[in-house]
């Protein structure tokens, strides 16, 4: 009559392990997925937000400056030209703000990171060659040696009626 048969549960368990074990893979996949995605994130971010503000401060360098006729104590923004050349007064102005209160400019330039600007070839005042405009300490040479993350903007200009190259140097320290 009838044949009865026995089902065999142990399928059942071998495929709910599997299922669990899928579940886990996947799990831990996602995981090392997101963390990959923010860790190189993070980098980009940084190096973009340094081309940012070295694009700002580069343009905030090449105005005017504000007010047109500015100095140390009425300066709100740093500005180094007049009839789109490099104005030398307005230049010494910079290099003794700087050398005076570096925290300063970085608050008009509105950045948080640091920067060396200066000029191809040298520029001078009545007291001899400068090299460069920024974070004490630095020079063109060494200042992809004590950073990280070092972004290197040139604009070309005229000085004392001839054309130069100007560099910006924008960095994030260790």
């Amino acid at each position: 009559m009838g044949k009865f048969y026995l089902i065999s549960k142990k399928a059942q368990a071998w495929g709910m392990d599997l299922i669990i074990g899928f579940s886990i893979f996947i799990f831990v996949l996602s995981v090392f997925y997101i963390y990959s995605l923010n860790q190189s994130g993070g980098e980009i971010n940084i190096i973009e937000t340094l081309i940012y503000d070295g694009n700002l401060i580069t343009n905030s360098i090449f105005s005017e400056g504000h007010p047109v006729e500015w100095n140390e104590t009425n300066v709100t923004k740093i500005g180094i030209l007049s009839d789109n050349k490099i104005n030398e007064t307005k230049l010494e102005s910079f290099y003794n703000l700087t050398k005076n209160n570096y925290d300063k400019t970085k608050i008009l330039f509105n950045t948080k990171y640091d920067y060396y600007f200066f000029i191809d070839p040298e520029f001078s005042f009545y007291d001899g060659k400068k090299e460069g405009i920024g974070k004490s300490g630095i020079t063109r040479k060494n200042a992809n040696q004590t950073s990280t993350n070092l972004i290197k903007i040139t604009r070309f200009t005229v000085y004392k009626e001839k054309p130069v190259t100007a560099y910006l140097y924008i960095w994030d320290e260790d």
